[in-house]
């Protein structure tokens, strides 16, 4: 991503009101192996159908703040990510950007399958959020694909699976470019899947009128 593309970018992200988001990269700023670092932002932009790969390993901090801490930060555009917890923390470590506006799929699930009790999104609503989610995180994108979008993709999982060992080996596919074939899949599919489970998911959100509930606990 060069530094004239970026500035193409922001203009698109406002004009879209709700965009899928996910990173790349080592997104533990506190881990014990060290290299922190984010290697590649996802967007999918529904008014154009694409996923954009903003390769941020070769931006300096200060250009990913200009061109995408507006929109990252900004409340009137919905961000839609799959536990946002790490994406969130690696925004601010590396960029000092404070992630704001953001539909977690995963707290979208937990309200229409009753894995939160009634109770939490009562508070929620009422201005209040619980201090420990009283469930199990993550359920996983697979997962919520499979269930709410009917998405079993045998190529897919194969890829996923690939892409699990090189992660657990301690590699970072998405570190220098040019991306492989398979690592620009793998980066725009996770976008286009937590989409696809948002899409499926809002309705049925809105229509138990949770759409506030869900935001409020989705904002960490």
């Amino acid at each position: 991503t060069r530094a004239l593309d970026m500035q193409m970018v922001l203009p698109l992200l406002l004009a879209n009101p709700v965009c899928a988001l996910d990173l790349e990269g080592n997104l533990d700023p506190g881990g014990d192996g060290g290299g922190f670092g984010v290697d590649l932002i996802q967007v999918y932009v529904p008014s154009v159908d694409l996923v954009l790969l903003i390769h941020t390993g070769a931006l300096a901090a200060a250009a990913v703040q200009r061109a995408l801490g507006p929109w990252l930060s900004s409340r009137e555009h919905l961000k839609v990510l799959c536990d946002c917890r790490a994406d969130a923390e690696a925004l601010h470590a590396a960029y000092g950007i404070t992630l704001a506006g953001v539909v977690d799929v995963q707290i979208s699930h937990a309200a229409i399958s009753g894995d939160l009790p009634p109770e939490v999104f009562a508070t929620a609503a009422a201005g209040g959020v619980a201090h420990q989610l009283p469930f199990f995180f993550p359920t996983g994108l697979s997962r919520l694909a499979s269930k709410w979008c009917g998405i079993a993709d045998t190529a897919l999982a194969e890829l996923k699976a690939q892409f699990g060992a090189v992660f657990n080996a301690g590699e970072r596919p998405f570190a220098a470019l040019p991306l492989s074939a398979a690592a620009a899949a793998y980066a725009a599919s996770d976008a286009w899947h937590i989409w696809a489970v948002h899409a499926a998911l809002w309705p049925a959100v809105t229509q138990r009128a949770l759409e506030g509930a869900v935001r409020r606990l989705s904002d960490v």
